[in-house]
């Protein structure tokens, strides 16, 4: 029996999301006799607008769910499916997280129905917002000793409390089941620091049912709604069924083990599915991710094996090498001729013959500028004004990746912070005579500006 469905196996850079993308161009090319199937239709215009189907029913879309494992390699998916195809046949790729809060909010009304909550609007906490509000509700439930046992703090022992919800959600456990499974989890022997289970399955139980009767959504409640109410309700099975007819999912070794609840129902009614799937990956793996239980979504699948290496790729030669060096402890010299060691004193040397050694090789055209990429984990603002300062002065600018500093590092921002305190009552004691200093000067500044424009 031929396998409609796809399974593609690779390592990093082998091209999985390359052949996922080809293969949606196959899904909806032109001369396929079938590519209404994979669209929406958009119903004939009635007389009676409250008769009318349900919105999300009636767009002319590709009938494609596309999922990847962030949201930056969700934008990066779409961009290249909409290239591929022209731009014929637009694609709104989703997280697997962020497709389970858009179900939640289109079908609210119908958890609304069976779950007997009140008839309100939905408002997703944002986890700051969540950790303020569990820690008000559990403050007169838990003792120092009991949260000490959990994180040794307040807000760690409260943030653990919350990530218990969210893991059991994502791996597809009812919040009324997580007291049973840590009971047999944690041996009274081995449990020296006096954790009741049953007091953390309540708490969560009292969480849970307080944010419903709200209308509050986290990521955990979201989850869990989808997974153990919407997915087994019937109506939305059908709307469902009618809505797709195909999946695409990228780098499932990072999904939680909920999204094959989605997968198994979806090839159940007859869909057709693709999924990239890298064995060496799973980075998320007890973090969320539940990469062997998705493997055996393989079975189900054809299976595609990409064994080509990436181009020009240093994995080829340091990889071994590497690896190595971290579990037997190999001295430095042992590394491939084509790794240079710089060795130093100091830090800020370490800083500057590093940046030498980039400028060296640019200005011989050993490499260009734009293949150069300086990985410094903990990179402080010392450290990299260093390295800006001295490629900007041979004429190499730098582009910061991922670059995450906070907001109070920002000037700008902390002069605002600074008038906001001037502005409101009973905070001028908070702001130091440096910080109006800065204020003045950043925004000052910012108006001379504006005037000589």
């Amino acid at each position: 029996m031929v396998c409609d469905s796809l399974w593609i196996v690779g390592a990093s850079r082998s091209g999985k999301t390359a052949r996922l993308v080809k293969q949606f161009c196959n899904w909806v090319q032109t001369e396929n006799p079938n590519q209404e199937l994979f669209y929406t239709k958009k119903p004939e215009p009635q007389k009676n607008f409250r008769r009318q189907q349900h919105p999300s029913l009636q767009q002319t879309e590709p009938a494609v769910l596309v999922f990847a494992a962030n949201d930056d390699n969700r934008r990066q998916l779409a961009d290249r499916i909409v290239t591929s195809t022209q731009g014929k046949y637009p694609v709104r790729a989703k997280t697997i997280l962020g497709f389970f809060q858009d179900e939640i909010i289109l079908f609210w009304p119908l958890l609304i129905q069976s779950l007997h909550l009140k008839a309100q609007f939905p408002v997703r906490l944002r986890p700051e917002t969540e950790q303020e509000l569990a820690t008000l509700l559990w403050r007169s439930a838990v003792n120092e000793n009991f949260l000490q046992a959990l994180g040794g703090s307040e807000y760690r022992g409260v943030r653990r409390i919350l990530d218990l919800l969210q893991l059991a959600a994502y791996s597809g456990v009812a919040c009324e089941d997580i007291s049973q499974i840590l009971t047999k989890a944690i041996l009274p022997q081995e449990n020296t620091v006096n954790l009741d289970p049953q007091l953390l399955g309540t708490l969560l139980l009292d969480w849970r049912n307080w944010c419903l009767e709200r209308g509050l959504l986290t990521y955990g409640i979201i989850t869990e709604l989808w997974c153990q109410h919407l997915l087994s309700d019937r109506l939305y099975q059908q709307r469902l069924v009618k809505r797709y007819q195909a999946v695409l999912a990228d780098d499932v070794d990072e999904y939680p083990g909920v999204a094959r609840r989605l997968f198994d129902f979806l090839l159940n009614e007859g869909a057709v599915g693709a999924f990239s799937y890298n064995p060496d990956g799973a980075v998320r793996y007890l973090l969320g991710a539940d990469p062997k239980y998705l493997e055996e979504l393989a079975r189900r699948c054809r299976v595609e094996f990409l064994n080509q290496p990436a181009e020009n790729s240093l994995a080829n030669t340091l990889c071994v090498p590497m690896v190595e060096l971290v579990t037997e402890s190999m001295m430095p010299s042992s590394l491939p001729e084509v790794v240079r060691s710089i060795q130093t004193t100091s830090r800020a040397q370490l800083l500057r013959l590093t940046a030498e050694e980039i400028v060296k090789a640019i200005k011989s055209k050993e490499v260009e500028a734009d293949q150069v990429a300086i990985i410094a984990p903990g990179l402080d603002a010392i450290a990299r004004y260093t390295l800006v300062e001295i490629l900007s002065k041979q004429g190499i600018f730098l582009e910061s990746l991922n670059d995450q500093r906070p907001l109070i590092a920002s000037p700008v921002i902390r002069a605002l912070l600074t008038l906001m305190a001037l502005v409101y009552p009973d905070l001028g004691r908070l702001v130091d005579r440096d910080a109006v200093a800065e204020m003045l000067v950043v925004l000052s500044k910012g108006e001379g500006e504006r005037g000589r424009g």
